[in-house]
């Protein structure tokens, strides 16, 4: 046909008034890199249709989706394309994070959809590397490295992708790219990074719908939220400490919030849950113009709990040794939601004051299998000790028994004999006057301890052979006792000063459970506490750094802290057994 006659044909069409999931229904295939490859379906997950509806609305503007990662996320928004090539075109744009990603989509995604697609490829009139021209509109591909790129072109239709991996200042400078048309539609979809963030931001300035799902026992409408899925914590599913993964897959459930029904994991019951949920706008205040969405990885009927189980008691075992990566990942890319950096310091203490139990100091605890004890040295003000005494179950539980000050090696002795703690579970930082310290810890058996910059420190595993970092180290020292001669040495435990921090503070914010205070708690231990904050840094090339800065003068209670915490890891309390499987 005639090049003009083919565009008039094309201009004198009327409209198709369904709504972009109704036309992808007809005319989108699946590529084959999906698991679910084929005509594309809406109903395998309906949780998309909505996002879709807002981008074809010429009220809404700005469309950002906040969403767990493998959850029909980028085939939504290739079917979203495909639509508005066809139906409502204007110059377009995808941005991904880098130019190789683009050149690896355009190939294996996009580009065998589009020609897959009629309405789109009888348009089509040059496929190119970077950039696919239609009859009806430009169709531009470019990594988000490229700032002449994202600055070059007036654009309608902005596909954003990915944008949590975007080069800092990209995505403002994209989104100046809509300014020309009264009808752009601005489509930011990605899986979270950090809380505050650019993704977070944008989530925040919308309605916040996030999918809600009904009951089948008694329809009641609520957040399908991590809290609600539950397993059995038993001899059955964890037989001497170690999870029995098959055995614990049996247990999982979704469990009602209000009448406590309990939904298994089973294709049947998946579908029916994703099927008749819906979006609740949890910021309904928003501009219209602005709408956010939000849902998770316990959505997708493809998405076994199980593995998300196992997913999360990993990252949690990890998180124990000191290691926050794999928790990070299953927030952002399975839960989907933003990373909240909670290891800062809150000036109200309410992080901690959250540990606090209905128990009190002196009230008995039957969990309670040992004590530890650590102890501070100080010489501003003459010579005296700060000390903590912890109860600790054979689980890693521990609780606050004491804490306090004596003056004096003799009384800090007997404080530990008061408190009932076994000289082979008390421990002394020698950071400060070590000789002195060593000398003390031969002749009564306590232990010293050092703090160290050091992230980590190698170790060999004696079984597997294999060298594996961890956040304490064994050493000997050799202490004098001046005249008398030398003693045989005596072990010194060096810890990264950085990593255990992180780690006690992640307990101390809940992320991880086991560590309680009493309910009644003095507010030195609270400033002590709470007298060092995390700082986030940037260098030249972007790479986000922490650093930990004192703020107050006095920490004795939180170093104190921080060495019966070595003490628990070197005791093998905090060290979870290998998973099963």
């Amino acid at each position: 046909m005639n090049p003009l006659l083919k565009g008039f044909c094309v201009a004198a069409r009327p409209p198709d008034r369904r709504t972009p999931w109704e036309w992808c229904e007809e005319h989108l295939v699946v590529d084959g890199t999906s698991p679910m490859p084929g005509r594309w379906r809406s109903d395998n997950s309906p949780w998309v249709r909505e996002p879709m509806e807002a981008a074809a609305d010429n009220r809404v503007r700005d469309v950002t989706v906040k969403c767990s990662a493998q959850s029909s996320k980028t085939q939504t928004v290739m079917g979203l394309a495909a639509w508005a090539i066809a139906e409502d075109p204007g110059p377009s744009m995808w941005v991904m994070a880098n130019k190789d990603d683009v050149k690896q989509f355009v190939r294996d995604r996009i580009g065998p959809t589009f020609r897959a697609c009629k309405p789109v490829s009888s348009r089509m009139v040059f496929d190119g590397v970077g950039d696919i021209t239609f009859t009806t509109c430009p169709f531009y591909f470019v990594g988000a490295g490229s700032p002449a790129k994202l600055q070059s072109k007036p654009i309608r239709w902005l596909f954003l992708d990915e944008v949590r991996n975007y080069p800092e200042g990209a995505l403002p400078t994209v989104l100046k790219r809509t300014r020309a048309f009264w009808n752009s539609r601005r489509f930011i979809i990605s899986t979270p990074g950090k809380e505050g963030d650019e993704v977070d931001r944008a989530f925040l300035e919308g309605d916040q719908r996030t999918y809600h799902v009904r009951c089948p026992a008694c329809d009641f409408l609520q957040p399908l939220a991590w809290e609600s899925l539950k397993w059995d914590t038993t001899e059955e599913t964890k037989p001497g400490g170690v999870w029995d993964f098959d055995k614990l897959a049996d247990s999982i459930r979704y469990v009602c919030r209000d009448c406590g029904h309990q939904i298994r994991d089973t294709p049947a019951e998946r579908k029916s849950l994703a099927r008749r949920g819906q979006f609740v706008a949890m910021n309904p205040t928003a501009p219209r113009h602005k709408r956010s969405f939000h849902w998770n990885a316990l959505l997708p009927p493809w998405v076994p709990w199980r593995s998300l189980v196992e997913e999360f008691i990993a990252a949690r075992a990890a998180t124990r040794k000191g290691d926050v990566e794999p928790m990070r990942t299953f927030v952002t890319e399975s839960l989907g939601e933003s990373w909240r950096d909670e290891l800062g310091v809150i000036e109200d203490f309410g992080f901690l004051k959250d540990r606090q139990g209905a128990w009190r100091f002196g009230d008995p605890w039957p969990e309670e299998a040992t004590r530890f004890m650590a102890a501070d040295r100080q010489a501003a003000g003459g010579e005296h000790y700060w000390y903590v005494v912890r109860a600790v179950s054979r689980l890693g539980v521990s609780r606050l028994v004491a804490y306090g000050r004596v003056n004096s090696k003799l009384e800090l002795e007997e404080a530990r004999k008061q408190w009932s703690v076994p000289v082979t579970n008390a421990v002394i930082d020698s950071g400060f006057q070590a000789s002195d310290v060593y000398r003390f810890c031969a002749a009564t058996g306590w232990k010293p301890m050092k703090g160290d910059e050091a992230d980590a420190f190698l170790w060999r595993d004696p079984n597997t052979k294999r060298a594996v970092r961890r956040l304490w180290q064994k050493v000997r020292v050799e202490p004098s006792l001046g005249r008398a001669g030398r003693v045989p040495a005596i072990p010194l435990y060096r810890w990264s000063n950085p990593g255990v921090k992180d780690l006690l503070f992640n307990l101390a914010t809940g992320f991880i459970p086991g560590w309680e205070l009493p309910g009644e708690l003095g507010r030195d231990y609270f400033q002590q506490l709470s007298a060092e904050t995390r700082e986030e840094t940037r260098d030249p090339r972007g790479h986000v750094r922490y650093r930990w800065v004192q703020r107050h003068k006095d920490n004795h209670l939180l170093d104190c802290e921080l060495m019966i915490l070595v003490a628990l890891l070197a005791a093998g309390l905090l060290a979870p057994p290998t998973p099963a499987g």
